[in-house]
């Protein structure tokens, strides 16, 4: 357990993702969702993304301690290529899709009224290429505050 509490490189990447995690439970909260405790640990999508901030700050101490050049670096480079690229393309769609389908639920509730509600699909999945581009910059930031 001292080992991990010592990793500063674990450290770093737990902060991103936490304090990512926290600006957008604020930013979220302040221009329409509101406040809720279980968004704060758990949602997804929104003004920064947390999971490239996490992988990000990774890959940045990688490469600062390690080398640019090194094995690791490489590793969390691809790593962090795929986290950015679902988030704004997978993830993102997925949303879009539950989005399509509740429109479909709700108009089909209201032709059948016999039909029984079903609880909507989550919309906000993904992100857009600006929040992940703010949670590679978050990231990075962090990893170097960090070093």
């Amino acid at each position: 357990m001292n080992g991990i509490l010592a990793n500063r490189t674990l450290i770093c990447c737990l902060t991103a993702w936490f304090s990512a995690q926290l600006a957008k439970y604020l930013i979220d909260g302040l221009r329409k969702q509101g406040w809720s405790p279980r968004h704060l640990l758990f949602g997804s999508g929104g003004m920064p993304s947390s999971h490239t901030a996490f992988v990000a700050a990774l890959a940045t101490m990688a490469g600062l301690l390690e080398g640019f050049d090194s094995l690791s670096f490489a590793i969390c480079f691809v790593l962090l290529f795929i986290v950015m690229t679902d988030a704004i393309g997978v993830r993102r769609e997925t949303g879009r899709q539950g989005s399509a389908i509740n429109l479909l639920m709700d108009w089909f509730t209201l032709e059948h009224k016999s039909a029984e509600e079903s609880e909507d699909l989550k919309e906000r999945m993904g992100h857009n290429p600006l929040e992940v581009l703010i949670g590679l910059l978050w990231g990075i930031g962090c990893a170097l505050i960090f070093r």
